[in-house]
This record gives C-alpha cells, structure tokens and sequence, in this order.
C-alpha cells in the first residue's frame, strides 16, 4: 500500500479544514423552511389630516403638508398608510389633483388610504366621490364604500417570513344611519353594518393562528387626549371586533396631533398581553389641536401637540417597532421604539 508522505498529509488536513470554515452554517429551521439568519423586515409610515385647500403655508402651525410628504419620497418605504381627512375641506377630486397630488401623490402608487369625515364633507350618507376618483377602485373594496383589507407584503404566504394583515376602514359610515355595529333591523341594514359584518368576515377568514399580525386603520380614535376631534366612543364596535381577533395595532387620525397609547381592552383598561395598540397621527400638515390640559391618563404613553410629522413602523416576523418622524422645521420630538415588540 502506498503511504502518502507526511507533508503532503499535513497539506491535505489544511486544506479540507479551511473548507470546512468558509462552509456557511445553516440557518435553524423554522417549520418546513429554513429562516434567514437576518430577518428581512418592511417599513410602512402613516399619517392623516394632512392637506390644505391651499398652497402650503410659510406658518409652522398650518398646511406644512410639503415638508410631511418629504419625508415618504424615496425613504425605502413600502407602503404609506393615509388615516383620513386626505385633502381639505372636502376632498373634492380636483383639489385632490391641485394639492395633494404634487405633494403627497408623489407617492399615491405606493399608498393605501383612508377616508375621514372631510371627504364626506361631514356627511356620512354621502359618497366621497372625489377621493375614490383620485384613488381609483382599488379603494372601494368589496361593497364600494371604501373599506378593504390587504397583506403585506403583497402576496406572502401566513408562517413564511414576515406576512402582515392590514385593515383599512370608513369610520365616517359609524354615524350614518344604524352605527357600525350588527344591525338592529336585518331588513334595513346601514352601511355601518355591512361594514361591520364585512370586517367579522375578514378577521374570520385571516385567523390570528394564521396571521400573527394584524394592523387596522380609520379615521376617529376611541381613545384620545385632545381638546378638539377627539374620543369617538362610535367606533367602539369596530375595536371590539379586532380586540376578540387579537388584533395588534390600530392608527387613526382625527385629533391633530400625536399619540401613543398602551395596549388597552374596548373598556379602556390596560391590557399588556391581548390588548390593542392605539397611535394617533393626526399630524399630516393641515393644522394641530391641543392636548388636554391636567394629568393625562395613565394608559397614554406619549404625546405632542407641536409638530407636525409622521409614523415609521418596522414590520417583522411576528413583531414590530416604531419611530416618529418630525418634520423640517418643526420643533423636534422623539417617540421611538427600537426593540421589537411582539404581536399578541
């Protein structure tokens, strides 16, 4: 038998031991799949209130909608979430193309709105027809009255990375006629109530087993600390609704400014486990509502009424983080939250 000489071993040993290094580790399975070692994550931002009827103002506490709708373009943003009130005071469709579009249509391809009251002018049984011409169909969802549900990011599959399911509701349609919630009378159903047996609907068919998080978004908050626009206890049966499907995140405009709540329950009692998120970015540029003077109450996190500006947040796999934007020239603000908190 041949013998292989003693230097030529000792090559050999090196060499397959240096191929062993440059081997990259395999990632620890997750289920049937292999999960990536850095987890690849997606940026949303959100806001409402936001333009003037009116060229953009030299006042920093009005219709600064420009220096707000810098701060989405060319972000790496995936998706900008609007939370109503798009375009004052109205939102007639040729305001829509005169001021929203050079300013926060720069990035309408990328944007999932809204409707607030104001594109109602204040009229729950009327028909936003201006904004569903500017936004186009795909915001009439299923019965044509502006609410509609979506994943994120498009076309992921629930347990594969991250697969967020975002709710965009017409809380404007909780005033008109029969609320928001299950109707009283079968045979005269409001648009309220188809919204909120569309809404049971969705949450049924994309399970919290499935979906870990789920993120919903409308105009009036159920929760707020502001002297104008704000608590709009109306809305209580839409949050109970995503409460009962462990639904994690909800962002609403309406008072003009920014807040932050913790996890709360539809009672308002603090919930750290199961309860809902409520932030509140009513500080898209269009003007800013005072917070209420006293204590504030406990369950409010933080809170500004100085700035106008927007919300990031950072999709992951089963959780999130945010961060508050301030925008240029206002007086500076941090909310931030760099560890990820996890969906319920």
């Amino acid at each position: 038998m041949l013998r292989r000489p003693a230097a030529l071993a000792s090559i050999t040993a090196l060499w397959l031991a240096s191929c062993a290094v440059q081997t990259p580790a395999r990632s620890a399975p997750v289920g049937d799949h292999l999960a990536p070692k850095t987890e690849r994550t997606y940026v949303i931002a959100a806001a409402g209130d936001i333009v003037c009827q009116g060229n953009p103002s030299t006042d920093p506490d009005s219709c600064q909608y420009d220096k707000t709708s810098d701060l989405l373009v060319d972000t790496g943003l995936t998706r900008v979430l609007t939370v109503g009130d798009n375009q004052y005071p109205t939102g007639a469709y040729s305001d829509f193309e005169t001021y929203y579009d050079p300013t926060w249509g720069r990035v309408r391809r990328i944007t999932s709105p809204a409707l607030g009251n104001h594109e109602y002018a204040q009229d729950p049984t009327a028909t936003p027809s201006g904004y569903f011409r500017y936004f186009g169909k795909r915001v009439k969802g299923p019965d044509g009255l502006g609410y509609y549900s979506y994943d994120l990011p498009n076309g992921c599959t629930p347990g594969q990375g991250v697969c967020w399911h975002l709710i965009s509701l017409s809380s404007e349609l909780c005033f008109a006629p029969g609320g928001c919630g299950p109707a009283s009378d079968p045979a005269n159903i409001g648009p309220g109530n188809l919204m909120y047996e569309w809404l049971k609907n969705d949450l049924s068919s994309h399970p919290n087993k499935r979906y870990a998080c789920t993120l919903a978004y409308w105009h009036h908050p159920l929760y707020s600390f502001s002297t104008g626009s704000g608590a709009t206890s109306t809305v209580d049966p839409l949050w109970s609704l995503l409460y009962g499907a462990h639904a994690d995140l909800v962002l609403n405009g309406h008072s003009h400014n920014y807040e932050r709540w913790k996890p709360q329950d539809p009672n308002g009692k603090l919930d750290a486990a199961g309860g809902i998120r409520e932030f509140i970015v009513g500080t898209g540029g269009a003007s800013k509502y005072a917070l209420q003077s006293g204590p504030k109450p406990p369950n409010l996190a933080a809170a500004q009424d100085t700035s106008f500006g927007i919300l990031r947040i950072t999709l992951m796999r089963s959780g999130y983080t945010w961060e508050w934007v301030t925008a240029a020239g206002q007086p500076s603000f941090t909310d931030t939250r760099t560890k990820r908190i996890a969906c319920v």
